[in-house]
């Protein structure tokens, strides 16, 4: 699983994870092999080593499952990114 960070963005540090989830068992029997990625988002104020990291649940839309890690890393950046800005009033 890889989890790599950026920032600060607007004072925020951002940690991006994705995981591998196998499919169902139905998914299996649909010929999907290796499952989906999901993603998830931390943010921290004060820096990569400070263990008061923000957690919450962000809305990311309907669903959304990614056929590679790099694609979930990306959404999920953007996500941190994007409840950064709300947090902070925008621009």
């Amino acid at each position: 699983m890889a989890e790599p960070v950026s920032g600060p963005y607007r004072r925020y540090f951002i940690s991006a994870s994705a995981r591998l989830v196998p499919p169902y068992e139905q998914a299996r029997r649909a010929g999907e092999r290796e499952g989906l990625y999901v993603g998830s988002v931390s943010l921290s104020e004060r820096g990569l080593d400070d263990p008061h990291r923000m957690e919450t649940l962000v809305e990311i839309g309907d669903e959304h499952r990614f056929a590679t890690e790099d694609e979930a890393l990306m959404f999920v950046e953007q996500a941190g990114r994007a409840y950064v800005d709300r947090l902070l009033g925008g621009n």
